[in-house]
């Protein structure tokens, strides 16, 4: 059976378009049953690999997500649907140089495309074919309207090399608030690395503000970040400690997105116990909320996590 044979669902077309948002618990399901029927019989379906990818980060199942992706990668090119994706899940698996080198090489492959009609391939398509022909580099001046791939390869290389010439283009792209907040977290930690003693404004997730990178804290060393761990840390090392790396992959990933912004409130315990309740109930269990912590004020605090899981799981990149 061809790809163009198979039918997606308006329910599956939805949840690729929109993310788990879209969906309800059971739509989720049911939606993943097709995705493995369809990857079983065509492991390079763009649509069931994407959405497969999907479906195991939004479960926090990063492992099976970089499995499907890879195998991906090494049968059938570069797609780049596919590749943002996976930027979700070689983050939370703390491995972002080997997803670095996925994006050089996809990068390289993009440049090198010979200009020649290729059948197999709609205009549509979002395949990279591997026929070469030599493509100049973009100019930085434009870096705002590059693709997230293009700019997270060019962000790794830039830490080898002087960027005052970059300073424009990142202030531009750094106060644009239609940008992509991931890619902004990764231009400001560059600018903290080169020690850049600029203010910045920083426009994200309906947040502005104006930082200067040399006098922000790097993320590792806020001393907020490292309570918060420390305090889920010993809360749920001993009795659940899967559950805990998953809350830490959580809170690392809500930290990031949002950064140089922090919390709403720096109140630890509030944070704690709203990640730890909040993430009980994702599994359906009814947590043991501590008593000494304002109702009113947890409840906040779970809405503001679930508005920061709908940014992840939506617009990452």
């Amino acid at each position: 059976m061809k790809e163009s044979d198979i039918i997606f669902p308006s329910i599956v077309e939805t949840f690729l378009k929109q993310g788990m948002n879209s969906i309800d618990e059971q739509e989720a399901a049911d939606i993943h049953q097709f995705l493995e029927m369809v990857y079983a019989e065509q492991p390079c379906n763009e649509k069931a690999v994407y959405g497969l990818i999907k479906i195991y980060n939004a479960k926090k199942e990063f492992e099976q997500a970089k499995e499907i992706g890879q195998s991906f990668i090494m049968m059938d090119g570069y797609n780049k649907d596919i590749l943002g994706e996976l930027s979700i899940t070689f983050l939370s698996l703390n491995q972002m140089d080997t997803y670095f080198s996925l994006v050089k090489q996809h990068l390289e492959k993009e440049a090198q495309l010979e200009d020649v009609p290729n059948d197999d391939f709609s205009e549509e398509s979002n395949v990279i074919p591997f026929p070469k022909k030599i493509k100049p580099r973009r100019n930085i001046q434009n870096f705002l309207e590059w693709g997230t791939a293009e700019q997270l390869e060019f962000l790794q290389q830039a830490r080898f090399h002087d960027i005052d010439s970059y300073l424009e283009a990142f202030q531009i792209f750094l106060k644009d608030a239609e940008t992509s907040p991931y890619v902004k977290s990764m231009v400001f930690e560059l600018l903290q690395e080169k020690n850049v003693d600029t203010v910045f404004r920083v426009k994200k997730l309906g947040l502005e503000g104006d930082f200067n990178p040399s006098k922000v804290s790097v993320l590792t060393d806020d001393p907020f970040t490292k309570e918060l761990t420390g305090a889920l840390t010993k809360r749920w090392e001993h009795d659940n400690p899967s559950f805990l790396e998953q809350l830490l992959v959580i809170v690392q990933l809500h930290l990031f997105i949002m950064y140089p912004f922090q919390m709403p409130s720096k109140d630890v315990a509030l944070w704690s116990e709203a990640y730890s309740s909040w993430l009980s109930q994702l599994y359906g269990e009814e947590p043991s909320e501590n008593v000494a912590i304002n109702p009113d004020e947890l409840l906040e605090a779970k809405r503001f996590i679930e508005k920061m899981e709908k940014v992840q799981q939506n617009y990452l990149l």
